[in-house]
């Protein structure tokens, strides 16, 4: 007596053949060959790849008579075959094709012309950031602006001036007061002169010696007043400040300005911002004593001040000597005498008229 529950009177499929699918009891399932509506009709890989135009793995239609034939097997030798024929694509699942499968062709090998012909159409590769030579905010691969272009009232013309950044100031400010006996600051500022740096510390000079000067000027009133004296007063030079504003710009502008021209007469190939950018950085001796100054000891003050102006002439002569020598040669000296006078003066002007005491008589 057979007692396996899972027996049945059917012989047993035989291997590699499709059993067939049994119904429910009463036929409830229907025709197989049921039509489906356009709204209900399933999205197939087919349909993605027509909307992509991309290639997917090409599956055999099912038979005509709907038993469920088996499908074709997918072959993954080297890549995936392409895209079946329009004709071949249908959505409805149980309708045969409206034409017999059309032969795949695989994709091309690598190397071979097909391939070459396709990668010849395709983008490439994305070009690096800032491509060859573009400029910054520009498309890779553009030129570089050329600020020359522009006219002379237009800020963009002036943007390269100011090309700079924190880090580079003061390594320039270091440069111009520690390093000024090496003589290399054009050389350092490897063709990119910077007026920013110079703009500040000129500014900052204008209200530090303002400031230090008055405050020296009340120091030395309060120590040199006769007691009980009503005859003599202090009060806070606020004409210091313009003093200040065009000694340092008037110097840095106007030498720097007249220093170009002669150049330029002597074909000396050296920028006016080249020219500005040393003066302005030379003033940077100055902002330190300044505040020594305060000291209410003339010695102090005499020799500070010696101090600054030698260093600070120092790297002005230093940093223009090649280019000068180069273009005038022997007929140069005059220029050099020129150029020390001058800064001697504005040593000396600093001195005497931000560090000295002057009595002012009560009304």
């Amino acid at each position: 007596m057979n007692t396996n529950p899972f027996a049945t009177s059917s012989p047993p499929p035989v291997f590699g053949e499709q059993a067939p699918i049994a119904g429910p009891v009463g036929g409830a399932w229907g025709p197989a060959s049921t039509p489906l509506d356009e709204e209900d009709e399933p999205f197939t890989a087919a349909h993605l790849a027509a909307a992509n135009e991309a290639a997917v793995p090409a599956v055999g239609g099912s038979s005509g008579n709907g038993s469920g034939a088996p499908h074709t097997a997918l072959t993954f030798t080297e890549s995936t075959a392409a895209v079946p024929s329009a004709s071949n694509i249908s959505g409805r699942m149980g309708q045969p094709s409206s034409s017999s499968a059309a032969p795949v062709s695989p994709v091309p090998r690598v190397g071979s012309a097909a391939d070459q012909a396709l990668l010849a159409g395709s983008p490439g590769p994305s070009a690096p950031l800032g491509g060859n030579g573009s400029s910054a905010g520009g498309p890779a691969g553009s030129a570089p602006e050329d600020p020359s272009t522009y006219a002379f009232y237009n800020i963009k013309r002036y943007r390269g001036l100011f090309n700079v950044d924190t880090s580079d100031v003061l390594a320039r400010l270091m440069h111009a007061v520690l390093l000024f006996f090496r003589g290399d600051f054009l050389q350092y500022t490897d063709g990119n002169p910077d007026l920013y740096g110079p703009f500040w510390v000129a500014s900052t000079l204008i209200f530090v010696t303002a400031a230090a000067g008055n405050c020296a000027s009340y120091i030395d009133w309060t120590m040199h007043k006769p007691e009980g004296s009503t005859t003599a007063g202090w009060y806070y030079d606020v004409d210091k400040v313009g003093g200040s504003f065009g000694l340092f710009y008037g110097y840095v502008g106007i030498v720097g300005l007249v220093l170009y021209f002669v150049l330029r007469w002597f074909k000396a190939g050296v920028s006016l911002a080249s020219v500005w950018c040393v003066y302005g950085y030379a003033l940077a001796a100055f902002i330190p004593i300044s505040l020594v100054c305060i000291v209410p000891l003339e010695s102090v003050r005499w020799a500070v001040v010696g101090a600054a102006t030698l260093t600070s002439g120092t790297f002005i002569m230093l940093s223009l000597r090649a280019p000068i020598h180069d273009a005038a040669g022997a007929k140069a000296l005059p220029l050099y005498i020129g150029m020390i006078a001058l800064h001697a003066g504005l040593g000396l002007a600093l001195k005497l008229y931000f560090f000295r005491y002057k009595d002012i008589p009560m009304p």
